[in-house]
């Protein structure tokens, strides 16, 4: 037991708070003192082992990877455990003690600042735009002096709009405009999943890769009913809130937006904001969630009612449940379960007018601002989203759903599946670009939130998400003195 993951420490802090709210028995306070006891055991036994080696430890967190190795119940896939990973890391980059630490997925970015801000850790991550200028250090000057991973390889490296998003803009940090937080090691590639059986049994055409998304609605509602093949109730889509708001992106429902200040007060709101008003657009993207709405089960507000895909007894025809279908898809593929992937079709999101469709996150690993040797750090980072077999350890093992960030895929060997070649291309050629989105997406989670509970026509979803755009970009004007 040689290292041993974070989540035993934060448990003992949350158990603070819990006394002071009243929360937690006698019992809980005494495992998490236990687990106290043998997390502290497990750091000593590896500083021990770091003063044997000679070697600098560099800790490092990756999210959401077990003590032991698991089996997944889905699709059978055994996932290596955190000393597995560890073990690898070591013999990649033998110049450094790793000592790998995890936290669960749930809740990551509030455990990442606890971690960061009591100086756990040396390397760090993020995906989106978050608070990471207040985490991690600019990387700007390792950049500009390293010989192997510098601003002029980092286009021969990456693909393009993963370079694109090294460089940090947000209106909430224009101070820190163009500074590099991170280096990109995997990406977001999501798909939607259609059932081919019900297309048949309603004798509805397939999608093809020109589909657009309102003919996809179109489909779902004709197969809304009764199964005429086998008289049983289906339901033509599902749909759920996480990540629904990138579907505007394919309805050219929001824009992008470019900027060298990052300032609110430079925005155009005529052109970003306004517009929200009578555009045509956002009309549309609005009515066709709406109908997309009423193809599905009664839960779907709640996150319930797709139970059955990925059965023999489905009764869902389009899945565009992305955050979670395209996961386990590939897990089916993964496994080679010929029987799922022949009946349940992936379908790459279309497109709209613009040629973009979202979702544009990349897995960052960053340098901790209280990182005890950032220079080694560095090093640790170059090696973990640079070298070819360590991004496909963790693709294999931790993240199926993801593909490689990196521009040459020869050495990954998930790029030999056929479906990730096509969703790596797709990104490259159609990823959403963009200096900021929060100012429209999370007034758009909120809006969507309400017309998957059928609270709203277009009309006023329309109306709420104008005044969700106007509010936030006031107030953060206001908040940063602009």
């Amino acid at each position: 037991m040689k290292k041993k993951t974070l989540s035993i420490m934060l448990s003992i802090a949350l158990g603070v708070s819990a006394l002071m709210t009243g929360c937690g028995g006698s019992g809980t306070q005494t495992a998490e003192r236990d687990g106290g006891d043998k997390a502290s055991e497990g750091k000593a036994e590896g500083a021990k082992d770091a003063a044997a080696s000679g070697k600098e430890v560099v800790r490092v967190v990756v999210p959401g990877i077990s003590e032991e190795t698991t089996v997944d119940p889905i699709s059978g896939i055994k996932k290596k455990g955190l000393g597995e990973f560890e073990a690898f890391l070591e013999a990649q980059i033998p110049d450094y003690d790793i000592d790998l630490v995890s936290i669960p997925w749930d809740g990551w970015i509030q455990k990442m600042e606890t971690l960061v801000t009591s100086g756990e850790v040396d390397v760090g991550f993020y995906t989106n735009q978050e608070a990471v200028p207040g985490w991690y250090i600019d990387l700007t000057d390792y950049l500009k002096k390293d010989t192997e991973v510098n601003f002029d390889s980092l286009n021969h490296l990456f693909i393009e709009p993963a370079v694109f998003y090294t460089k940090y803009n947000s209106f909430n940090y224009p101070e820190n405009t163009g500074q590099v937080f991170g280096l990109p090691m995997t990406m977001a590639s999501n798909i939607i999943v259609y059932d081919k059986q019900l297309f048949e049994d309603w004798g509805v055409e397939a999608p093809t890769e020109s589909t657009t998304f309102t003919e996809l609605v179109d489909m779902a509602e004709k197969m809304t009913g009764k199964n005429p093949a086998t008289g049983s109730t289906n339901y033509g889509g599902y749909l759920f809130s996480t990540w629904m708001e990138w579907y505007a992106i394919s309805y050219d429902a929001v824009k992008t937006y470019k900027s060298d200040t990052m300032m609110l007060s430079d925005m155009d709101t005529d052109e970003y904001v306004e517009y929200v008003k009578n555009s045509p657009e956002v009309l549309n993207y609005f009515s066709d969630m709406i109908r997309l709405v009423n193809c599905c089960p009664e839960g779907v507000a709640t996150g319930n009612g797709s139970e059955k895909f990925f059965t023999d007894e489905n009764d869902i025809a389009i899945n565009f449940d992305t955050n979670n279908v395209g996961t386990n898809y590939m897990k089916y593929v993964y496994a080679g379960d010929s029987a799922i992937c022949d009946r349940y079709i992936p379908l790459l999101i279309p497109t709209g007018k613009n040629g973009m469709e979202g979702f544009p996150e990349f897995f960052r690993f960053s340098i901790t601002k209280s990182a005890k040797n950032p220079d080694a750090a560095w090093e640790v980072i170059k090696k973990l989203t640079t070298t070819p077999e360590i991004v496909d350890f963790y693709l294999t093992n931790y993240a199926q759903d993801k593909v490689t960030a990196l521009a040459d895929t020869s050495k990954v060997t998930m790029m030999d599946y056929e479906i990730n070649k096509k969703r790596h291309d797709y990104q490259i050629n159609a990823m959403f670009k963009t200096d900021d989105y929060w100012f429209w997406r999370t007034p758009l989670q909120a809006v969507n939130n309400q017309i998957l509970s059928k609270q709203l026509t277009a009309e006023a979803a329309r109306e709420e998400f104008y005044k969700g755009v106007s509010d936030w970009v006031n107030n953060t004007k206001a908040q940063l003195g602009q």
